[in-house]
């Protein structure tokens, strides 16, 4: 594989993901605060969205969502618009999407095993978190620098 000296493109389409989760969670944000119900076409959508498992401190577990999702697209454009060797957006995409994933993981396991509900803008969520680690992964790769600190990282 070669090691790219410019910026990946590929940047640009986790900046995409990122906008596009923002959307989907601040549609279901807008939702919660306003307590009205979702359009579904699942009959679990509004059973999980109105649970328990739905707010961390009254605050709607979407908005912290929608903050995951504006700084993975904030970040995924400054790794594109800066040199390969600045890590700054790139760690920070990095360390969000595995966050990401595992509160996914995490609430997926929750719709699933407790709630017993599914909720599809909730998976498409997590589906989009997947991808955007996915991607880092394959840019990171790609671009060296962030690669080789990662895997520097490792034990």
């Amino acid at each position: 594989m070669t090691i790219s000296t410019q910026p990946s493109k590929l940047w640009l389409l986790i900046a995409l993901f990122g906008l596009v989760g923002l959307a989907v969670t601040t549609y279901l944000t807008t939702n919660a605060l306003a307590h009205t119900e979702v359009g579904c076409s699942l009959s679990g959508c509004n059973t999980v969205l109105s649970s328990k498992w739905s707010k961390i401190m009254g605050t709607p577990v979407s908005a912290f969502g929608m903050g995951t999702y504006a700084i993975i697209m904030l970040a995924a454009l400054h790794a594109y618009q800066s040199p390969i060797d600045d890590l700054r957006g790139r760690q920070i995409v990095t360390g969000i999407a595995g966050i990401g994933v595992l509160a996914s993981i995490y609430l997926t396991a929750i719709e699933l095993f407790v709630i017993k509900a599914v909720c599809q803008y909730c998976i498409l969520s997590a589906v989009l978190v997947v991808l955007v680690a996915v991607l880092v992964i394959i840019v990171a790769r790609r671009e060296g620098p962030l690669w080789h600190r990662i895997r520097r990282t490792e034990i």
